[in-house]
């Protein structure tokens, strides 16, 4: 087939089908399937304005050399629209070639609009009953629903604009919505109207019959030269500050479309307090029930004793505190903290009595995984737990049920419940785990050749023997470092001798 054929017949369907595009004129490219069939559009480019009469999600028509035609939109990016559009056409051929019946159908089409090419059509299309759904068709409906959007947003930019980005978070029962304008370094906000929310949460709902299911949240960008992005936001990451909508929301949205996977941080963040929370009437009932049974906490091999891992815990946080890092762990009254820059971490309570509790959550536990989307129970962290680990010195993950692992310290060794959860710890803890492993983390801060004083308040640690001096020494290659912050650090961890 050649550009002409290709031309021809999209010209006769788009007759056939009543489709308000024009017919003369028409441009094709090639792609690997077939051809790109589609009206080339003219802007003024004097006029930065002239886009909003300019249809940004305009068809464009695939036309496989088999002869089927598909209408897209371009807000679709051009390359996944034929990427996908190749892909049915290799997955027909290949359902074609195993069924008489199939190669029939696609015989029939295929003269049906070769025949309409050189003649005014006799029928104006034909329906296989029963046949699938049209998901492509599904999706070209969505992205078409964008243009009323995307223009009557742009009507609303103050004189001069470049560029638009709008923020929809969406549910059945909650919205919010999010405009700004940009020009230069200049940004401005703006209300969207309630006409146009109405619009977006008629596309979600169209959007909803996709594979996917609806979106939780539509990002568009648009440029004052009729340049349409759009993303469809599933939950990958944690949706940001103020747009993060209640969990009853979700649980709305979930019960109306169901889906057959959710992401574990909304799963947990939709289970709430009720799947792990541990508030002192159900940590007594819980462990009260575990005395009557005679239900114990399991020893815990491979940690380090207490002792250890708050002193490594609090020389690291001297380090990074010294150096002026956002990042790294912290020692604050009563506890330590720590947060990786994978979406993991943990705390460490200490408390009278030889007591401490260490807790924490890795972000993408297969055991949250299997719990919330492979109908297994949440792992068991609290059995064998004394009534004392509560809520107040729990790592705060477990009010939104993304806890993957709590040990307590006591009579001398770390105990969990009955889940093991050795493979949840390395990346929630800082580099605590041996000696040598926190000196290599602590000279990756202060430098090379700082081996042996970063060895030496270590050592000065567990001998109770910590100075300033020790400390000040940590950082004789790092110009401006804030050492009074760094001593503090252990001092607030009581390891500082006077």
């Amino acid at each position: 087939m050649d550009a002409a054929q290709a031309i021809s017949l999209v010209a006769n369907w788009i007759r056939s089908h009543g489709l308000d595009y024009p017919t003369e004129g028409l441009a094709a490219d090639r792609f690997e399937a077939g051809w790109s069939v589609y009206a080339p559009v003219t802007v003024d480019e004097t006029d930065p304005m002239a886009f909003l009469d300019m249809p940004v999600g305009r068809s464009v028509f695939l036309v496989g050399d088999s002869g089927r035609i598909e209408e897209v939109s371009s807000s679709v990016p051009p390359q996944a629209a034929q990427d996908r559009f190749t892909t049915q056409e290799i997955a027909n051929a290949h359902s074609s070639a195993g069924s008489d019946e199939a190669q029939f159908m696609a015989e029939f089409e295929r003269a049906f609009h070769q025949a309409a090419a050189g003649h005014p059509p006799a029928v104006s299309s034909f329906t296989v009953v029963d046949g699938p759904p049209d998901e492509a068709a599904v999706a070209a409906e969505a992205s078409r629903l964008l243009e009323p959007i995307a223009q009557q947003l742009a009507q609303l930019g103050p004189p001069g604009w470049e560029r638009l980005a709008a923020e929809f978070a969406f549910t059945v029962s909650a919205e919010v919505a999010q405009l700004w304008f940009f020009s230069g370094d200049r940004s401005a906000a703006a209300p969207v109207p309630l006409s146009i929310g109405e619009l977006v949460r008629h596309q979600r709902d169209v959007a909803a019959r996709m594979p996917a299911g609806p979106w939780w949240r539509l990002l568009l960008t648009v440029t004052n030269r009729g340049v349409l992005t759009v993303e469809y936001d599933y939950g990958d990451q944690p949706f940001p500050d103020g747009q993060l909508l209640t969990a009853d929301h979700y649980r709305n949205d979930l019960a109306a479309f169901p889906r057959p996977r959710v992401p574990v941080w909304l799963a947990g963040y939709v289970a709430g307090p009720a799947a792990q929370g541990r508030d002192p009437q159900r940590a007594a009932a819980a462990a009260a029930a575990d005395a009557a049974t005679g239900r114990n906490g399991v020893a815990v091999d491979g940690v380090p004793a207490l002792a250890d891992v708050w002193a490594r815990w609090a020389a690291l946080s001297a380090v990074y505190v010294g150096v002026r890092s956002d990042w790294g762990p912290r020692i604050l009254p009563g506890h330590a903290w720590y947060e990786s820059d994978r979406r993991s971490g943990s705390v460490l309570f200490v408390l009278p009595g030889e007591r401490a509790v260490l807790s924490g959550g890795k972000w993408d536990s297969p055991l949250l995984e299997a719990a919330y989307n492979g109908g297994r129970p949440l792992p068991d962290l609290y059995s064998g737990a004394p009534a004392w680990v509560t809520d107040s010195v729990l790592n705060t993950r477990n009010r939104n049920g993304l806890l993957t692992f709590c040990l307590w310290w006591v009579g001398g060794r770390w105990h969990r419940g009955a889940t093991d959860t050795s493979s949840e710890l390395d990346v929630p803890l800082p580099p605590v785990r041996s000696f040598d492993e926190t000196v290599r983390a602590m000279t990756g801060q202060t430098g090379p050749g700082t081996d042996p004083a970063c060895a030496a308040l270590l050592t000065a640690i567990g001998n109770g023997g910590a100075t300033a001096h020790h400390v000040a020494a940590l950082f004789t290659r790092v110009p401006g470092a804030d050492v009074g912050a760094a001593v503090n650090q252990l001092s607030l961890a009581g390891l500082l001798t006077a």
